[in-house]
C-alpha cells in the first residue's frame, strides 16, 4: 500500500528526528542550529529500509557517510546501535502498512466531548498511527496529532454505533 503525501512527510520527519537525536557531529544542543543537518542521511536510509536492508548494511552506510561525507573518525560511534534503533522504529511504524481505517480522536477545548473521525493505520491489536484527514482542521485542537501512535479502545457513541477511539499516546510522531 503506497503512502500518502502526509505519511511520507511524517516518515521523513520522524527519521530526521532520530538522526538529530543521534547527532554525530554534536550540534543539536544549539537550538539555533538548523534541524536539516542530517537530512542527507534520511532519504538513503529510508530507501534502504524499504528495500529490506539489514541492520549491518544500514550501520555500514552510516559509518561510510560519517567518515566520507562528514569527515569524522568512525571509532567514536556505535553504528550498530543506531542502525538497530532505526530498524526498530521502521519495523514498528512503517514496515507492513495496512489499509487506512477510521478511528476517533477527541477534540480539545470544545466544551463537550467531540470526536473527530480520522484516518489511521493499524499497527497492532490496539495500536494505530494517525494519518489525519483531508480537510482544513486548522481551527481544531486534537488530543493526539497526526503521525503519533496511539492505543485505541472501542467506545459506544450516542447514536449507539461503536468506534475505536484514541485513548493513550503510545509513541510521539
Amino acid at each position: 500500500m503506497p503512502l500518502s503525501k502526509r505519511e511520507s512527510r511524517q516518515r521523513f520527519s520522524q527519521l530526521n528526528a532520530l538522526m538529530c537525536e543521534w547527532d554525530p557531529i554534536g550540534v543539536m544542543d544549539d537550538r539555533n542550529w538548523p534541524r536539516d543537518e542530517y537530512e542527507c542521511l534520511v532519504g538513503p536510509v529510508l530507501t534502504m529500509l524499504q528495500s529490506g536492508a539489514s541492520q549491518t548494511e544500514i550501520a555500514s552506510y552510516l559509518q561510510a557517510e560519517i567518515v566520507e561525507h562528514f569527515g569524522l573518525s568512525a571509532e567514536h560511534y556505535d553504528f550498530t546501535a543506531v542502525a538497530a534503533q532505526v530498524r526498530r522504529w521502521f519495523d514498528r511504524a512503517w514496515r507492513d502498512l495496512a489499509e487506512p481505517v477510521t478511528i476517533f480522536v477527541l477534540l480539545l477545548d470544545e466544551g463537550t466531548d467531540v470526536w473527530r473521525p480520522v484516518q489511521a493505520r493499524l499497527l497492532g491489536e490496539t495500536l494505530f498511527r494517525i494519518i489525519g484527514v483531508e480537510a482544513d482542521v486548522s481551527d481544531e485542537t486534537w488530543q493526539f496529532a497526526p503521525g503519533t501512535i496511539v492505543r485505541c479502545e472501542p467506545k459506544r457513541f450516542s447514536d449507539d454505533k461503536i468506534g475505536m477511539t484514541a485513548v493513550e499516546l503510545a509513541e510521539a510522531g
